[in-house]
């Protein structure tokens, strides 16, 4: 069951890959983004990785914002990754999926921005993230959060879709996992910013 949301994900994504980029949604997308990161404020000289990184719209945005910063991003679609190559100077980008994520105490921040409904296995995803930080980093997920109702229509309508997180829900995930200092913020009517500490 959890590989078929995998392998469900991997064919949605490489198949709409040439059109995410669309203007209305890139606008949309980047506004959000930049609103997540003037919230976040990110300290200079960081190591970040951005787990679902799709086309690179983040570490784009982040390479823009500060030189000194290290940025590294995963995606399972390989589409995806062709397009996000072309658009970024320096980040390190590689096709791995956030369950199997293998990074050790490497990171000052983990972002995971619209895709955290998409991952297969919650709990490995959660414990990957652990690992991947250095003590006191921060986990960051933005997700999209509509309601109890609109979160089970969109759950039934988008593929690869495996569960739409609550707030209370995201708390009760950072906390299980190990996670202090969770603050949250509606950052617009429909995206919801998670944030704990290591």
């Amino acid at each position: 069951m959890k590989n078929k949301i995998l392998i469900k994900n991997r064919y949605f994504f490489n198949k709409i890959a040439r059109y995410y980029d669309n203007k209305i949604f890139l606008k949309y997308l980047t506004n959000s983004q930049i609103k997540m990161l003037n919230f976040v404020k990110i300290k200079n000289n960081s190591k970040i990785l951005d787990v679902g990184c799709g086309t690179g719209n983040l570490l784009k945005i982040l390479e823009k914002q500060n030189k000194n910063n290290h940025l590294y991003g995963i995606d399972i679609s390989e589409e995806m990754l062709k397009i996000a190559r072309k658009k970024l100077k320096k980040a390190k980008l590689k096709l791995q999926s956030a369950e199997n994520l293998d990074f050790k105490k490497s990171f000052d921040y983990v972002f995971s921005t619209e895709a955290f409904h998409h991952y297969a296995n919650y709990k490995l995803v959660m414990r990957n993230f652990n690992n991947s930080l250095k003590r006191n980093g921060r986990l960051i997920a933005l997700d999209f959060d509509f309601g109890f109702l609109l979160n089970r229509i969109f759950h039934s309508i988008e593929p690869g879709n495996n569960k739409m997180h609550s707030a209370l829900e995201f708390k009760k995930l950072f906390k299980q996992h190990g996670f202090r200092n969770i603050i949250q913020k509606r950052i617009n009517l429909f995206l919801l910013l998670t944030i704990g500490e290591k």
